[in-house]
Order: structure tokens, then sequence, then C-alpha cells
């Protein structure tokens, strides 16, 4: 032992362990400071007090000097630990580091830094905790309802609010770092998205019903080889027990040209996996619309629109002037709802007398009937029958359409329009069967145009035609765009997201700040790559690189063999299904 004790080098390795420069900590400082969620946690923790005296010895750490702390273990992608902060407290800083920081004058070493800033940090996490609860063992069902009811009268609701305002302005922090120059290039466009992340623990949930898991907030993440959430246990190819994060991403809004801005993360939630998926979704697009940044195209995938009530998330978006895109379920395709006689089919309005094979078109591209090529004209040829808008929404997000015969640029030519005697024009579509009298809808009697409310058909509608070359530009634009950013947070050599031995203190509220840590420092990390790119070339140099990101970009989305060349994954999980399938034992009578 004395030889291996004066073979070590004194002190720590090097790497993450030595002196952290000033003018870094100088930046986490400042925002942090920017951000003012250290100021209002004082704040909220003043409140919370029952106490009204002077309290007790002065406290040692600040709430900004234990976030700084942690977010300079984020910046440096090092373990979100307390006794990390601690070792940072002792030995990491210089003099000047310590004085800007509140912690000159105090002798302490890396060990005896560890409870003032543990005590330093959970303050702050007690003042913005809506499911306090003790996380020391497997807690009973009845011990778990004891502390529901003592979280309802803690006030859960408001400082789920709290919570929510603490992460996001952290993250709009980072917002607010880029240029007015190149943030006017952003005009609101969003993807969301949600993505697992474990929790921290080798045994997760165990099973039974005896006892809970210590991290009894989080929930199970299941899918099977189709990424569909299971019904049968055995078919569970996925399992992950954790939490959903919720992200929105900003997107570029012209899809046929590089960003003129960074695509940073512009708010985020978290929630139990399957649970509140949309209210958090909602509470994200509001947030960011609050906070006065520009409102454009929203999209998401199958899990919001398609899955939610149009209350919870449609209505809401759109009344705030977002322009929903999104993609449909096997049982939404088809002609579903309608308005005033106009048949509402996949999100648009058509006139009532449109061919029924242009209707049925998804449903037989999906069942195999036609082809993608034959799907993509009959979209097309859809267009011909599509309302028209007069108009742009009122305040109330009401539009007056036309019916597509009637005005200006009309696509079709009805018998019921000017007694069918107008000019003749190839470019209109001929419609030979309108509706007879007594089936006579607005649509075909007003001489001008209807009023469409917003409410009306707005669980299906969207602001484009659902297939068409526009919508699937933009939506798989989107799409790509969040999927990419859920990859680079998941970074192990970065950010490591869902790296759950990373971030180690129990509670959701824990884990959702620390996330929110690392996705700061995702945008951070964004913000130096488009820093370098604009200042590292010339424009001339940047143009020819955006040129040839343009052309590998137009390749991919021309390509149509991009099944990885050694397997075809989709078609292998659906032959284990079906060898599953007749495993299975059947039915009892």
């Amino acid at each position: 032992m004395e030889t291996l004790w004066q073979a070590l080098p004194a002190g720590r390795f090097t790497g993450n362990h030595s002196q952290i420069s000033h003018r870094q900590v100088e930046f986490v400082v400042q925002l942090i400071d920017d951000s003012g969620v250290a100021d209002q946690n004082d704040a909220w923790q003043l409140s919370d007090r029952k106490k009204a005296g002077p309290g007790g010895r002065p406290r040692l750490v600040s709430t900004r000097t234990a976030l700084a702390l942690l977010l300079l273990l984020s910046t440096e992608h090092s373990s979100l630990f307390v006794g990390e902060m601690a070792i940072i407290a002792g030995e990491r800083l210089s003099n000047t580091s310590l004085r800007h920081l509140g912690l000159w004058g105090q002798r302490r070493d890396a060990r005896t830094w560890f409870w003032p800033l543990w005590h330093a940090l959970h303050r702050a996490l007690d003042a913005i905790d809506p499911k306090p609860g003790h996380r020391r063992k497997f807690p009973t069902p009845e011990e778990i309802e004891l502390t529901l009811r003592r979280r309802e009268e803690t006030g859960a609701s408001a400082k789920q609010a709290r919570l929510n305002w603490v992460c996001n302005q952290l993250v709009e922090a980072t917002l607010q770092l880029v240029p007015a120059e190149f943030r006017q290039n952003w005009k609101g466009d969003l993807c969301i998205d949600a993505t697992v992340v474990p929790a921290f623990g080798k045994r997760g949930a165990p099973w039974g019903k005896k006892f809970h898991a210590v991290e009894h907030d989080a929930g199970w993440y299941t899918r099977d080889s189709r990424h569909n959430t299971p019904t049968d246990p055995r078919k569970v190819k996925k399992a992950v027990f954790g939490w959903d994060v919720t992200i929105a991403v900003q997107t570029n809004h012209d899809p046929n040209t590089l960003p003129g801005f960074p695509l940073l993360v512009a708010g985020i939630a978290m929630t139990i996996p399957g649970k509140a998926l949309i209210e958090a979704a909602k509470d994200i697009i509001v947030g960011v619309a609050d906070r006065g940044h520009p409102i454009g195209r929203l999209t998401g995938d199958r899990g919001y629109a398609a899955s939610a009530h149009p209350d919870d998330y449609q209505l809401p978006a759109r009344r705030l002037g977002y322009k929903i895109y999104t993609d449909y379920r096997e049982d939404q395709l088809g002609a579903k709802d309608g308005y005033a006689g106009a048949i509402q089919v996949e999100g648009a309005l058509y006139c009532p007398s449109m061919p029924n094979r242009l209707i049925t078109a998804t449903i037989d591209e999906r069942a195999g009937r036609i082809d993608k090529k034959a799907w993509r004209l009959l979209i097309v040829e859809r267009r011909q029958y599509m309302l028209r808008p007069k108009s742009k929404p009122d305040a109330k997000g009401s539009i007056a359409m036309m019916c597509p015969a009637r005005g200006p640029g009309a696509t079709a030519s009805c018998p019921l329009v000017n007694g069918g005697c107008g000019p003749s024009d190839d470019a209109r579509t001929p419609i030979f069967d309108p509706p007879e009298e007594n089936k006579r809808d607005k649509i075909c009697t007003n001489a001008s145009s209807v009023t469409v409310p917003i409410e009306a058909g707005a669980k299906l509608a969207q602001h484009i035609q659902y297939g068409s070359d526009e919508w699937s530009t933009m939506y798989n634009h989107d799409r790509n765009t969040i999927e990419g950013v859920d990859g680079f947070l998941k970074d192990g050599a970065h950010e490591g997201i869902h790296i759950a031995e990373r971030r180690r203190m129990r509670g959701s509220t824990a884990q959702f700040l620390m996330i929110a840590m690392l996705v700061v420092t995702g945008n951070l990390r964004k913000l130096q790559s488009f820093r370098d790119e604009m200042t590292a070339s010339s424009s001339l140099s940047r143009d020819k690189r955006d040129a040839a990101q343009l052309a590998a970009r137009k390749k991919r989305r021309e390509s149509n063999t991009r099944i990885a060349p050694w397997d075809n994954f989709s078609a292998k999980n659906k032959e284990e299904d079906r060898l599953a399938a007749r495993k299975d034992p059947p039915a009892k009578k």
C-alpha cells in the first residue's frame, strides 16, 4: 500500500478535474443571472417559509452558486453529482472565480463543501417540487397513498408551474444568446416530440403489488417491434422505466434552403410515459408564445394531433396562430367529417361530388392496392376539388371558404354555378354529379363563400393538403430535424440525456432540472458550432459548402434504396411477430 500511495500523483488526475477558467465561470453565472431563475427561486423560498423569524445561521452557498456549479458540470459533460460540485468548489476554481461565486473566505476542501452544496441545491428543489416524498426504500401502496394526499395539501399544481417555468427559462436564456440578425431568420416553426429517459436504479420498478418503485413518480415505457404500445406483455421489444421528455425544436421555414440560425430546443417538459403527453405539448407551445417568439408551423407525429382531443391541442395551437402539420392513423383516413355540405378528407375540405377513388386514395395506398406513385397522382387530382380560402382567418380563427367552381382561380366547373353555361376551360375539372336539390347545403347554394368556424373538423384539420409534395417536404423535414436533435442530445460522449448513471439525484423534480441543464448544454454546443461555421470561413466558402449540403440532401430525398443493405429490420420484426403468434397457446373457450 505504501508503494501504491507513493506511485499515485498528488491530487486528482487532470481532465475534468483540472482548473476551470474564470471566463467559463463568468459565462455560466451570467447565463443563470439572465434566466432570472435564481432570484425567483429565492423569492419562492422566502414566501414559502412558515416562520417569519430571522432564521438560523447564514447560508454558506446561495441558490445562484449551486445552479451555476451544476451547469458547469453539465457544460464539461461530467456526471451531475453533488460530490462533483463539491470538488469544483474545493479544488477547481481560482480565487477570482471563488469571489465571483461568493465562496471566497471559506476555507473548505471538497469533502466539507458537500453538505453546504447539498442543502443549497435541495432548498432550491423544495421550492419548485410538486412531487415531494422520501425515496430511500421501496414504498408500500399505503405509503404512496399517504404521500399523494400530502402533496395535495402543499400546492402541487402551483409548484408544477414553478418547475416548468424554471426549466424553460434556462432554455430561453440560450435562445437569447443568438444575435438578433440571425434570430430574426427563425419564423416561429416548431417540431414537437417526446423521448424516453430512464430513471436511475438497477432494479427499476419491482414486480408485484406489495411494493412500488423508489422512483414511484416514473412509469414504464413499452413498445413492440412496430413501435406501438403492446397489450400483450409477451410482445414487448423495448421496456424502459423512466419519464417522457418532450422537446420543441426550432425548424427551418424553407426546407429547400439551409437555416440562417442554429436549430435550438425552444421548450421542454417531462411527464410519466403515456400520460399527459398532449398537455405537456400544449404547455410548451403556449410558453414559447408567451415569451414573445414568432408563431409559425407546428409539426408533430401521430402521437399529437392525431391522438389529441381538439380542445386540448389543435384549437389552442391554432388560436395562437400555429399552422398544424400532422400524419394520420389508418382509422382517420378517407371522409371523416365535413361542414356546410363539404366533406373533410384527411384534414382538408372538398367538394361533396369528389369521386370515391380520390376519397379512398390513401386507404388504398396503405392497403397496398395502389403504389406510391399512383397515390401521389391521385392527391394532385384531389386538389381540383378542394375548397379555397377567400380571405385570411378572422380574430376567432373562422375563415371564408369558396366552392372549387366559384370565383377567380376556380379549379372545377359545376352545372350548379352559373347554370353550367360558362366558358369551357380544359384546366377545370368537370363535376358531373352534383348533389340533388333536396340534399344541397350552403357550399352548393351560397353564391360567394361559406364561413367555416375554427371548431369545424378541428380534430383532423391541418394547414396544407395531406399527401401533397409540399406537405411531404415540410413534414419529413421537420421530423428529420427533431430526430436529429434527439440523437444529438443522447450522444453519450456529450449530454447523454438517456444515461441515468450520470444523474443520480432522486425525484422527478431533480431529474427534470438536470435534464434541463443538459438541454441547455446541447443548445450551447449548437451555438458554438454555428458561431465557428460563421466566423471560421469566408462567405464564398460558406456558399460552396451550403450548395454541397443542399445537393447531398436532395440526393438523399430522391433515393429509393435507403434501407441498410445488411438487413431489412422491419421485415425481420414482422417475421418475429408471426413466429411468436404461432407459439401463443389457443384462447380458452
